[in-house]
């Protein structure tokens, strides 16, 4: 559909990535695509048992956030993602095999499975990422309360954003655009918000509409 624009936002666990999107799903009234934790009925087992829990969590997470993003775009509708599809593959499942919690043979499986899925979804017309540190991610963490959060190693979240780091510097699939999620009060703080809609307005291809 001519107009439609799909903006994705990036970020470590904890990163204010969920928080920036609800306010960018309210001031632009675009569709929301968020990941619900609440879908993935693996995600405490997980945290408790990586290597036993990494491939099924994995994929539960990868093929419904692609059916989300496919549903939509289907439909033609603008909309906002709380992280890409590519993360999953790209950063959590190859972090996880990385750290020898998926084995070799789950890995192999892994990637059959995205790729196919990956190869031909649209992606993103323009990528933000929230870099924030991991001693930032981890007291965002505490912050929001979710008991089953509480087991993720501290380890685990400088492993994800070193990954991070270097996945976007990589990614060459859409314009992108880099964002210090510690400068931004976007929670609580309109101005902050401005500021940030007018950065990812500027950084949008010129083919898009601006947005205000």
């Amino acid at each position: 559909m001519s107009g439609q624009v799909l903006l994705a936002v990036a970020g470590n666990i904890g990163s204010g990535k969920t928080t920036l999107t609800r306010r960018l799903v309210e001031r632009l009234g675009w569709v929301g695509l968020f990941e619900s934790t609440d879908e993935n009925p693996y995600l405490s087992d997980f945290y408790g048992d990586m290597p036993r829990w990494a491939l099924p969590t994995q994929l539960r997470f990868l093929v419904t956030r692609v059916g989300h993003t496919r549903r939509v775009l289907d439909e033609g509708a603008s909309a906002i993602q709380d992280r890409t599809c590519w993360e999953d593959a790209d950063i959590f499942a190859s972090n996880l095999h990385a750290r020898g919690d998926m084995d070799g043979r789950d890995w192999e499986t892994y990637g059959l499975l995205s790729k196919a899925l990956l190869d031909d979804l649209r992606p993103p017309d323009l990528l933000v990422y929230l870099r924030r540190s991991p001693a930032g991610c981890r007291a965002q963490i505490t912050r929001r309360g979710r008991v089953y959060e509480e087991a993720i190693p501290e380890a685990y979240l400088s492993d994800l954003g070193a990954r991070y780091d270097a996945w976007f510097e990589g990614w060459s699939r859409s314009a992108k655009l880099l964002v210090n999620a510690e400068e931004y009060d976007f929670l609580h703080s309109d101005a902050h918000l401005d500021g940030l809609v007018a950065q990812i307005s500027g950084a949008l291809p010129q083919r898009l509409l601006p947005f205000g």
